[in-house]
């Protein structure tokens, strides 16, 4: 991935990088284009393309109790869920996405969570540091989940600039 200035900018390559590879996808990013960007360097694909085609009943974190919570991404492999969540907002946030993850172990429909964050969000968004207050981050997710004792496989994945 290319370093980007934005989140929304983040966001959009993430969404299009994974639907490329054939992840369902909760909602689309707030401004997309309607043909995937050349500078991803992946094969073109068109927004019509992606709806078509898209399984969003696969980001369902539960089954069972009406939290009606999505993933933002997921995909079955051999008939083994995994969801992905892009957390680039508030540390509560990533608290919630820890939680549907648990959720779906719960209901043994999830065989792994994934959880994407920035690694230092104050230096990744220097140019807007007040807004990365409290954002969050790997090195805040790493010493979490230990201590908050989740019996289910989530694996943790950072993004450096």
């Amino acid at each position: 991935m290319q370093k980007r200035s934005t989140q929304a900018q983040i966001n959009k390559d993430l969404f299009w990088l994974l639907i490329s590879e054939g992840w369902a996808y909760d909602t689309f990013p707030t401004v997309i284009e309607e043909l995937s960007p050349p500078d991803l360097a992946i094969e073109e694909i068109t927004l019509k393309e992606i709806k078509d085609t898209n399984t969003r009943k696969l980001c369902m974190t539960s089954t069972t109790i009406e939290a009606k919570w999505h993933s933002d991404f997921a995909k079955s492999f051999d008939g083994k869920l995994v969801q992905i969540e892009v957390q680039f907002g508030k540390v509560e946030s990533m608290f919630k996405d820890f939680c549907g993850f648990k959720i779906a172990w719960h209901e043994r429909r999830l065989a792994l969570g994934i959880e994407i964050v920035m690694c230092a969000p104050g230096k990744y968004f220097a140019h807007r540091k007040g807004a990365t207050s409290g954002m969050a981050s790997f090195d805040i997710a790493k010493k979490t989940l230990p201590a908050i004792g989740l019996d289910c496989p989530i694996w943790l994945v950072g993004i450096k600039d």
